[in-house]
This record gives structure tokens, C-alpha cells and sequence, in this order.
């Protein structure tokens, strides 16, 4: 299993960098560029306000999920927010005031995307605006004219997750998934767009290495070479950010033969970057929006009463009073020895995943707290 561990703790990272990498020149410009390295080096800084803006925008056109994944707060039930979807004239709302900052937008985070059928109209005008696409899928609910659709939009990556090689393996995570059907629409999605003989969608197949499913990583990768997926991907177990059994968790769930991407105990393995030199790089790089206009941290917080903001569809959002206000200052002040005007207790607080600086070093049962919510 030392290839395997291998494959698990440098490869994804590489992918992800090279990915980042192409779209930073595919849709870059003088203006995107130097945006960036403007946030990097307030980054480098630990600036607390900043003059920069987000240039990844993670966008979510729905929170609704066909499935029920038992470490999913969707499919749990417990998401803590009202479930809804995006219509294309909020997205555009939402997504405009970025446009000339932005190397990429992710169309999804806590639903099945495709069950919103405007997402190809959203990618499609994110595409037209030299904004690079990315989307992730669980592939189960695909019909023929979605596969059409997602090779007519411009959509240029895909990642489609699929933890096993066996419907008996597969279906003990993906509750009410189906194993057969979403290799069926993978065999297909990439012969079509093969006989198109289009490059995209650039297409992941995403593997979630678990106790039931580690022994399959060699009949994965025998299957990604025959199917011909672009990329194999092996990731560590996800829990939510707020649950509390952690350790029953990570005993019922978590591989015992590898190691997942990092060396880690289950306290980390979760999300792999608790190694991560520098402050938390969602506060500095991304925005993430959900589909009721709330902002989050980032991408791993869920629940509503931890948003950041709440953009109105009555007026153009501010971007840059959003980006500075007093919960994403009060947040960056974390990994900084300076403290911001105003401090405002956010979830931030008692997150482990990136070290803060000194006195800022919480436990994570401090994220019981309940901040002040958003004005």
C-alpha cells in the first residue's frame, strides 16, 4: 500500500495546483494578475483589511441533494439553513460585480447542482465573460439531454464522485445513489464528448477512501484507464465542521491500510491543510454565496448563523465592504498580532484547520458560540 499512500498524499495536490495554474492563464488578464498578486501579498502580510478582491468565487445554485451521504450536513438534514435554489437573474446579481477579478467560479457546494436546470445557463454566461467553470456532481440523476448540456455550456472541469468499484461498496456512502447508472453516464458523458472531440469537460473522478471502499483503489485505477477519465482522485473522509462525535466517526469510516493525503489523526484528516503554513487562505482568495444570497467563510461552514453576510437582491452587492467588514477582519486578525476597530466573535474563532498566531490559538469547542448574525 506504499504506492497507494503515495498517490494519496502528492497527487491531488499536484492536480489541484496545475488546474489552478491553467486557469490563472487561460482567463487571466493585467488587471486579474495583479489583483492576485495583491492578495497574496496581503496574504503574506496578514493584513487584516485588505484592498484586494476574491478572485475564486464559489457559487452555489442549489442546496437541495438526491442523496443522502450519512457525513453530509444536506443529506443529514442538518444543514441549518432554509433550502432553495438560484434562479439565473439572482446568479448574475451575484456573480457580475466579480467578473473582472475572477479566474474561476465553482457552481456548487452543498446540493446536487444539476437539479438545477439553469446551472448550464450560468456556466454558459460565466464562460462568455472569461471566467473558467468548475462543477461537481454526483452523476446519478443525468438524463441524455443533461449530457448534452453540460458539453454545450463550456463547462471545463468536472469532478464526479464515485467511492467505489462496486454497487455494494459504493451505495453503503451514497445512499440512494445508483452504482451501475453512474457508470453508465460517465461511459457515455466521455463518449460524447470524445466523439465531439472537445477537451472539456476536463473530467475528475473523485474517490472518497474509506474503510469499506480502500481494498477497490486498485480496480479504481484500473477502471479510470479503461472508462478514460482525465484525472483519478483519492481524498480523505469529510466530516461536518460541527459534529461532535468525531472519534465514533472516524471509527466507523476512516481506511485502515493508507493513510490518507496527510499524516493525520481524526481531528485533521478531515480536510488535510491543518498543516498548512499562513493565514486561512478562503479569508484572502475566495467568496463562497449561498443559494438564499448568505456568504460563508468558507466552504466547509454551513449553517446559516455563521454567515459573514447577506446580500440583498434589492441593491448591487459591495464587494469590497463585504470583503472588509467587521466579521472578515475580526477573522483575519486570527493569524495577525494586530487586532482589528471592531471585533466580532465568528466561527473562525475555534477552527483548527489553519495555525493562528499567539493568543488566537483556540480549542474547537469554541465554535459553540453563537456570533452576532450578519448585518
Amino acid at each position: 500500500m506504499a504506492l497507494v499512500d503515495k498517490l494519496l498524499k502528492k497527487v491531488p495536490q499536484y492536480t489541484r495546483n496545475q488546474r489552478h495554474l491553467d486557469s490563472v492563464l487561460q482567463h487571466g488578464n493585467l488587471r486579474k494578475w495583479a489583483n492576485l498578486a495583491r492578495v497574496e501579498i496581503e496574504r503574506k502580510r496578514r493584513r487584516i483589511k485588505v484592498n484586494s478582491r476574491p478572485y475564486l468565487l464559489i457559487l452555489d445554485p442549489c442546496n437541495y441533494c438526491n442523496l443522502r451521504c450519512p457525513l453530509c450536513p444536506t443529506g443529514m438534514k442538518d444543514l441549518g439553513r432554509e433550502q432553495s435554489m438560484m434562479s439565473f437573474e439572482h446568479f448574475r446579481h451575484y456573480f457580475d460585480p466579480h467578473i473582472p477579478y475572477l479566474f474561476e467560479v465553482y457552481m456548487h457546494n452543498w446540493g446536487e447542482s444539476l437539479i438545477n436546470k439553469e446551472v448550464y445557463r450560468m456556466i454558459a454566461y460565466a464562460q462568455e465573460h472569461n471566467v473558467g467553470t468548475n462543477l461537481s456532481s454526483n452523476l446519478v440523476i443525468l438524463e441524455s439531454d443533461d449530457i448534452d448540456n453540460l458539453l454545450d455550456c463550456g463547462l471545463e472541469y468536472l469532478v464526479v464522485s464515485l467511492d467505489g468499484t462496486t454497487p455494494e461498496s459504493y451505495e453503503q456512502y451514497r445512499v440512494r445513489g445508483d452504482y451501475d447508472r453512474v457508470m453508465e453516464n460517465l461511459r457515455e458523458l466521455i463518449r460524447r464528448r470524445n466523439l465531439r472531440q472537445q477537451k472539456t469537460p476536463v473530467i475528475e473522478w473523485q474517490y472518497i477512501v474509506m474503510k469499506h471502499n480502500e481494498h477497490e483503489i486498485p480496480e479504481a485505477e484500473r477502471l479510470a484507464k479503461e472508462i478514460g477519465v482525465d484525472k483519478l482522485r483519492f481524498i480523505p473522509v469529510g466530516m461536518p465542521y460541527e459534529v461532535k462525535n468525531r472519534k465514533e466517526i472516524a471509527d466507523r469510516w476512516f481506511p485502515t491500510g493508507v493513510s490518507g493525503r496527510i499524516e493525520s489523526s481524526h481531528e485533521e484528516q478531515q480536510f488535510g491543510q491543518a498543516d498548512k503554513p499562513g493565514p486561512c487562505f478562503y479569508l484572502y482568495r475566495s467568496m463562497v454565496i449561498n443559494p438564499d444570497g448568505g456568504v460563508s467563510p468558507c466552504c466547509v461552514v454551513y449553517q446559516k448563523n455563521r454567515d459573514f453576510a447577506q446580500l440583498s437582491f434589492d441593491q448591487q452587492p459591495d464587494v469590497q465592504a463585504v470583503w472588509n467588514n467587521a466579521h472578515y477582519q475580526s477573522a483575519r486578525s486570527l493569524y495577525s498580532h494586530k487586532k482589528p476597530q471592531t471585533h466580532q466573535a465568528t466561527v473562525c474563532d475555534g477552527c483548527d484547520i489553519f495555525v493562528k498566531c499567539g493568543d488566537n490559538v483556540k480549542a474547537r469547542q469554541v465554535i459553540k458560540i453563537h456570533p452576532q448574525p450578519p448585518k
